[in-house]
């Protein structure tokens, strides 16, 4: 190849290009190392709104919102199906460590609170189908 010749420097940039540009999109597909996660692959729940004690006549509540991360997206669909015993578990294990409780820290830790729904979801559902909780928010603050 001449470059002399500014149609095949042109042909051979084009041809660079293509060949990255298929790398990229195998990448964004999970085929390549730093390949994106599959959105089937979390399920997110609807949030967690528990009221709590009064304090100095201020009503307040407590909000968590929550996604359950899969080992295998083929597993979304049983995992589904259990989300209403999960729902229910949580907001028992909500009621138990927020709702009534007077003392400081009102609220326990985030840390506290993935370890303990991720027994309840692993509990429901198998050890084998949940990898882990992602708290996507949690909010302490006054009842709108």
């Amino acid at each position: 190849m001449s470059c002399n010749n500014p149609l095949a420097v042109l042909t051979w940039a084009l041809m660079l290009f293509a060949m990255a540009a298929g790398e990229t999109a195998l990448a964004a597909k999970g085929g390549g190392p730093k390949g994106r996660l599959s959105a089937n692959q979390f399920i997110s729940m609807q949030p967690f709104n528990v009221p709590m004690m009064p304090r100095n006549n201020v009503k307040q509540q407590f909000t968590l919102m929550i996604s359950l991360e899969l080992y295998d997206e083929d597993d979304r669909d049983y995992v589904k199906s259990r989300l209403t015993m999960i729902r229910s578990r949580t907001y028992d294990l909500l009621f138990r460590l927020i709702a009534y409780r007077t003392q400081e820290p009102l609220v326990p830790s985030t840390g506290l609170l993935k370890k303990k729904l991720l027994e309840i979801a692993t509990n429901a559902v198998g050890r084998d189908k949940i990898a882990s909780i992602v708290v996507q928010q949690v909010y302490h603050g006054r009842t709108p």
